[in-house]
């Protein structure tokens, strides 16, 4: 697959290619194929001086987003994407999940945010594989929203990234997701209000079984990217900071989340009672 860039005789451009693409192809858009790289990772590297003018990030997460959605289907048998993301992701967001007795350190300007968990072992809370994840299904349906850490890297982050209040569509090469921080307020610092209804692809096939996951999403939608003022969230038209609490959410917005959401992981015969708001 990456003969071209793998020469006997290449020059340093060819040896810098051939670097980025195990770069990329271990660490940002992982697949299950263990030691094999999407051939679309090679249409970035065809011009080293174009790499940073794309947005690695955004691609990243569509990437994470579309592994994702195939891994909730019941005939999936495991997860590829950036998962070390999404590890740090529900370390940051969910303190009732991080390795054991460990105080994340404070990482300097220019160090990556998730080596603040280098080296630490996962939570050890379950030995045994066959209880593990009837363990962690049962934390998740316990958790209230004061167990969140809602804004873990800035009050407002979107002061700091603005681009973080796009809405529309974000990509990586042929893959399409939508990206809509309407949904997800509070991890801004903002009262969740009840979003609107949310976009729909062009075609969506989700079986159960995961090879035939299939989003097409119209490349109309890609115009929104390079027009960010009107393809953006303006929080501050569309909703107020917080006033007491991180978690706070509109009158009508639970009641809204209750009947449009799966409250529950384990099919139980519990209500939806520890999403209320005990300070409402």
């Amino acid at each position: 697959m990456a003969t071209r860039y793998l020469q006997v005789n290449g020059t340093h451009v060819t040896e810098a290619q051939s670097y980025l693409l195990l770069m990329l192809g271990s660490t940002l858009f992982v697949d299950k194929s263990r030691d094999r790289v999407r051939p679309v990772v090679n249409l970035f590297l065809d011009e080293l001086e174009e790499i940073d003018q794309y947005s690695w990030a955004s691609g990243t997460l569509a990437w994470l987003y579309r592994c994702l959605g195939q891994a909730s289907r019941a005939g999936a048998r495991g997860v590829a994407g950036c998962l070390t993301l999404l590890q740090c992701w529900i370390y940051e967001y969910f303190p009732g999940f991080r390795p054991s007795h460990f105080e994340p350190p404070v990482v300097g300007p220019y160090e990556a945010w998730a080596s603040r968990w280098i080296g630490q072992p996962a939570t050890g809370s379950v030995a045994d594989p066959s209880v593990r994840l009837a363990f962690y299904r049962r934390a998740l349906d316990r958790l209230t929203p004061s167990d969140v850490f809602w804004t873990p890297f800035h009050q407002r982050p979107h002061q700091v990234v603005r681009r973080s209040l796009y809405t529309g569509v974000i990509r990586f090469a042929d893959i399409g997701e939508f990206y809509d921080p309407a949904r997800c307020l509070r991890q801004f610092g903002y009262r969740q209000m009840v979003p609107p209804p949310p976009s729909r692809p062009q075609r969506a096939d989700r079986p159960e079984a995961p090879g035939g996951y299939v989003i097409r999403i119209p490349e109309s939608f890609d115009a929104a990217w390079d027009a960010l003022l009107s393809h953006m969230v303006h929080i501050d038209m569309y909703s107020q900071p917080w006033r007491t609490y991180p978690y706070e959410t509109t009158v009508d917005y639970l009641d809204w989340f209750v009947a449009h959401s799966h409250c529950r992981v384990l099919r139980d015969d519990g209500d939806a009672d520890r999403l209320v708001d005990p300070q409402r």
